[in-house]
C-alpha cells in the first residue's frame, strides 16, 4: 500500500510550507527532498548544480529511492523531480503524488529567484520552466490541488484529499 505523500510542483508553489503543516496535521514525518539531498551529498544544492545539473539530478534520484523506502512521510520534492521518468516511477511505487498547482503569475510575484539555482536568470526562467514542466506535473499527479488562495485553504484541501484516499 502507498503510505507516503510526495508534493510536486514548481519552485515557489508552496511544497515545503504546505508539506510541513500537512505532516503535523496528519501526524506524519516531513522531509524536504532538497535538505535530504544536501545531507546525503554533503554539499549544498547550489554546489551540486555548479558541478552540473546532471550531477544534482543523480543525487535527486538517489533521494527518491531512499525516501520512497521509508513509511508515513510527507515529502516536498524538488521542482525538477519530474524531469526524469525514473524518479516518478520510483515514487509512484510507494507514494501518492500530490501536485501543488500554483499559477505561474503568483510564483513570479513571490519567489526569490536569487536563492534558487535554476531561476538565477530571472523571472522569464520561471515561465520557461512552467511551460516545460506543467504537463509533466499533471501527468505524474494522483491528486492536484490548486494553490491560488489563502494558504490555510490550500492546506485544508490537501488534508481532505489525502484523508479521502486513506479511508
Amino acid at each position: 500500500m502507498k503510505n507516503n505523500i510526495v508534493l510536486i510542483g514548481m519552485p515557489g508553489c508552496g511544497k515545503s510550507t504546505i508539506g510541513e503543516v500537512i505532516a503535523k496535521k496528519l501526524n506524519l514525518t516531513f522531509y524536504d527532498m532538497d535538505v535530504y539531498i544536501e545531507k546525503i551529498a554533503g554539499k549544498t544544492i547550489p554546489e551540486l548544480f555548479e558541478k552540473g545539473e546532471d550531477v544534482f539530478r543523480a543525487w535527486e534520484t538517489k533521494a527518491c529511492v531512499e525516501l520512497s523506502k521509508k513509511n508515513n512521510l510527507i515529502i516536498a520534492s524538488g521542482g525538477g523531480v519530474v524531469k526524469k521518468d525514473i524518479n516518478i516511477d520510483i515514487l509512484k511505487k510507494q507514494c501518492i503524488i500530490l501536485y501543488i498547482d500554483r499559477p505561474v503569475e503568483e510564483i513570479v510575484k513571490d519567489v526569490n529567484v536569487s536563492t534558487r539555482p535554476l531561476l538565477k536568470d530571472g523571472t522569464s526562467k520561471v515561465y520557461e520552466l512552467f511551460d516545460e514542466r506543467h504537463e509533466l506535473y499533471r501527468n505524474a499527479a494522483d491528486i492536484t490541488v490548486v494553490n491560488n488562495g489563502l494558504i490555510e485553504e490550500v492546506i485544508e484541501s490537501c488534508v481532505a484529499r489525502i484523508r479521502e484516499l486513506f479511508r
